[in-house]
């Protein structure tokens, strides 16, 4: 899909600063949210409660994936519940935020409880976990991909032809036909995925997961996207029966991190246009004086595209 009106602000925004300091702040912070000691200072096995709250950005994953790197080399954990409450985000973020959760899962349960919402990248995240709880008003679902694309630098291909000398005919090239494969390759992938981990649930077919649909949380526990009704207590009560560690209620639970929600620390230049995204705030600074280049394109796993309806294309439907 691609939104005309973020296509040309793209094409006449300069550059782009953002710095996150998310990793030198939880560096000076550790010691103070994370608490991997079982709070009952007994020997007693634990369930870690590790939080996603926020889009599947860069910050929020990375802090997610070291929490879950904890619980995996933390010896009294024995099983994690992961909490999330997200609408997804960018496709690279969210392959790594489902890549974090799968190796998890293969070595301890892992309980996925939807706080509010998991869709599109956010629900790609907890399709490896061994179960999905759900409250009845939770949203998930919403399996698919979009693209943001500067369609006027397509447009303009031929005329950047002649100014730009190439070292190859397909270097630095962006076509219509190239973006769909890309985004058919995506969303073959993120289908794929959801079948592979939640295809013996499903009761809904690979083309209607495809749709993109989302589903409130008892909608969702009838066709296979979730497995049970609950709140979080639930989630740990389950993944501490799936534990062959833990025997009836000796166990402690453990809450890390500080919720997923990094401090990100932006450096604004002066004159910067804000523009408000999922959960996130890019600054845009435009310059007519300035030749520059931008990421042409960007994939998004994320729940929601751009409210206008004549600023999006869909490019597959199947």
């Amino acid at each position: 899909m691609f939104g005309r009106e973020q296509v040309f602000s793209a094409m006449t925004a300069s550059y782009v600063v953002a710095v996150t300091l998310a990793l030198v702040v939880a560096a000076i912070f550790a010691p103070v949210v994370w608490n991997g000691v079982p709070s009952g200072g007994d020997d007693d096995p634990s369930v870690a409660v590790v939080t996603l709250r926020g889009g599947t950005t860069d910050a929020n994953v990375n802090a997610v994936r070291q929490d879950l790197r904890e619980a995996r080399t933390n010896e009294s954990i024995e099983a994690v519940v992961l909490r999330v409450d997200s609408p997804g985000g960018p496709v690279d973020s969210s392959e790594e935020f489902y890549l974090a959760v799968n190796r998890t899962a293969s070595e301890m349960p892992v309980v996925a409880y939807v706080e509010g919402t998991a869709a599109s990248g956010g629900y790609y995240g907890i399709v490896p976990t061994d179960e999905i709880v759900v409250k009845p008003s939770s949203n998930v679902g919403s399996i698919g991909v979009i693209v943001q694309a500067p369609l006027s630098l397509i447009e303009q291909t031929e005329q950047q032809g002649e100014t730009f000398v190439r070292s190859g005919p397909d270097k630095a090239q962006v076509s219509k036909d190239g973006l769909r494969e890309d985004i058919e390759v995506l969303q073959r992938s993120f289908v794929g995925t959801v079948m592979r981990h939640r295809g013996d649930q499903l009761s809904l077919s690979r083309e209607e997961v495809a749709n993109g649909n989302t589903y409130l949380g008892a909608r969702a526990t009838e066709n296979g996207f979730a497995d049970r009704i609950g709140d979080s207590e639930l989630a740990i009560e389950r993944a501490a029966a799936l534990s062959d560690d833990i025997e009836g209620d000796g166990y402690d639970v453990t809450y890390l991190g500080s919720g997923g929600a990094a401090v990100n620390v932006i450096v604004v230049p002066a004159g910067a246009e804000t523009v408000q995204g999922a959960n996130n705030v890019t600054y845009l600074v435009h310059s007519e004086d300035e030749t520059t280049f931008r990421e042409p394109v960007k994939y998004y796993a994320v729940w929601g595209i751009p409210a206008k309806g004549d600023n999006a294309t869909v490019i597959r439907n199947d």
